[in-house]
């Protein structure tokens, strides 16, 4: 026979038991309904950013935009280096700084200020010999310096180069093209997407029958600074460097979310 106490135990287990079941039951249905853990949002991940708390699918209408701009880019990176073997790593070392200071000589002698001038990357290490069935043996040391100018005249970019690779032991050297300040050119393209999601907007409230209202949540999704691919240039060459610049592509998407009226 059980006492009292075990069977108002046995009771309150029990009703607990169905309280869990009961939750359980509740909850089901709100997970299946927003995909489970297999399921798939018609609005992808941007739309998720404004989507409801509770993973429901966000009210009214959801739309992108995109534009893009072209404009002329004002500012040139050029990057030159060194590359040096030696016997110890301290003649590696100072005959490396014989080839940078030449570089450095050169940028001064174009005009380059020196704020504009900085070492993006320096290493020295060993060079290895290996062989069979014996410890791995130095041979020697490898020294290297990348020095980066950015230049303000991109009229002047075949020339700067020209003049920081000649007569400088340079061994390697790029370019790259970018804008001083972007803010304008990408206020125009983001003015230009938001137009281009509400034409999309005004189109699918349209087709639906329904009319579009007011903008109720918008995000710039657009990531990264405009930036012309860099070009690997070949040192040594006897006649003047060209350099087409091109226009840069700016780019801009904005996520936006209208009422339905």
């Amino acid at each position: 026979m059980l006492t009292t106490f075990q069977k108002a135990l046995l009771a309150t287990l029990a009703g607990s038991a169905l309280l869990l079941a009961l939750v359980l039951a509740v909850r089901t249905p709100a997970v299946a309904a927003t995909g489970g853990t297999g399921g798939f949002s018609p609005f992808g991940a941007l739309a998720s950013q404004i989507a409801p708390s509770n993973g429901g699918i966000a009210p009214g209408i959801v739309t992108t935009g995109d534009a893009t701009v072209f404009v002329e880019p004002d500012l040139a990176t050029i990057s030159v280096g060194a590359t040096v073997q030696a016997d110890t790593a301290g003649n590696a070392q100072a005959q490396l700084a014989d080839k940078v200071a030449k570089i450095l000589a050169a940028a001064k002698a174009f005009g380059i200020p020196d704020s504009d001038v900085e070492t993006s990357s320096y290493s020295i290490q060993p060079n290895y010999v290996y062989q069979e069935r014996e410890a791995p043996r130095i041979s020697g040391y490898q020294a290297q310096q990348l020095v980066t100018v950015t230049l303000r005249d991109i009229s002047r970019a075949g020339a700067a180069l020209d003049a920081l690779v000649r007569d400088t032991g340079a061994t390697n050297a790029n370019i790259g093209f970018s804008l001083d300040d972007a803010k304008a050119a990408q206020a125009e393209a983001r003015k230009l997407a938001i137009e281009d999601a509400r034409a999309k907007a005004q189109a699918m409230a349209g087709a639906a029958g329904v009319g579009l209202g007011r903008v109720i949540a918008i995000s710039d999704q657009s990531v990264g600074i405009p930036f012309k691919g860099r070009m690997e240039l070949q040192v040594g060459a006897a006649a003047d460097t060209q350099i087409p610049v091109g226009d840069l592509q700016i780019a801009v998407q904005v996520l936006m979310q209208f009422e339905i009226q």
